[in-house]
């Protein structure tokens, strides 16, 4: 009488374990969790084929790469494309204080200059990188003679010289263009110092097709 009752009371705690094993259609070596404590949703695992140990929500054991939860998210694919719009602040000598403007607006006279600093955010991946400035047939846009704007890499105007922007007579000439100023090194973060060389005025109303862009392939 004795035995049976044992025999009972083990079979009872042998079925008691296999039914807290997670459930799966098909047959593969996991164990549960020795505390059995998991997150909602979730179950732990045990798995010899990709050696995952831990909690998941579904059953990793014949997924070469283990859990779905834990795998890392693939990087942004970077698309060849523009990028237009960057961000703007205005320097007016001799005050070193910027202030937030949308739009190339520069300036220079006896009495006061007008410099600009332009900040793009470009995808990850991105190579061949130019500044340009391009406008379409509509626009907002004017310059004065001799206005030659130099563009320099980082904030300052003594960084490296990325080239120029010649945008004297532009305003008068009909139709949409594009122009190359210089070739950069790509960085997902890049910031530009824009200063006149002569006396002259810029004024151009930025936009998504407007303005001082980065152009760059993947």
């Amino acid at each position: 009488m004795h035995f049976h009752t044992t025999l009972g009371t083990a079979l009872a705690t042998f079925l008691t374990l296999t039914t807290a094993l997670p459930t799966t259609s098909y047959s593969s070596p996991l164990t549960t969790r020795d505390d059995g404590q998991c997150p909602t949703g979730k179950n732990y695992y045990v798995c010899y084929l990709n050696n995952f140990r831990g909690c998941c929500s579904v059953d990793p054991c014949a997924l070469e790469a283990g859990c779905p939860d834990t795998t890392e998210p693939s990087p942004p694919t970077c698309t060849p494309g523009q990028v237009y719009q960057p961000k703007m602040e205005t320097y007016i000598s001799p005050s070193s204080t910027p202030v937030d403007t949308p739009n190339l607006n520069v300036s220079k006279s006896a009495a006061t200059e007008w410099d600009q600093t332009m900040t793009f955010s470009v995808p990850q991946g991105a190579k061949s990188c130019t500044v340009m400035w391009g406008v379409p047939a509509e626009r907002n846009f004017k310059a004065g003679n001799n206005a030659l704007v130099r563009v320099w890499k980082g904030e300052a105007a003594n960084g490296d010289s990325v080239g120029a922007a010649d945008f004297t007579n532009w305003p008068g000439v009909a139709g949409a263009h594009t122009h190359t100023v210089g070739a950069v090194d790509c960085a997902e973060q890049m910031v530009f110092r824009t200063r006149l060389e002569k006396d002259s005025e810029v004024f151009l109303e930025q936009g998504a097709e407007t303005g001082w862009y980065i152009d760059y392939e993947c």
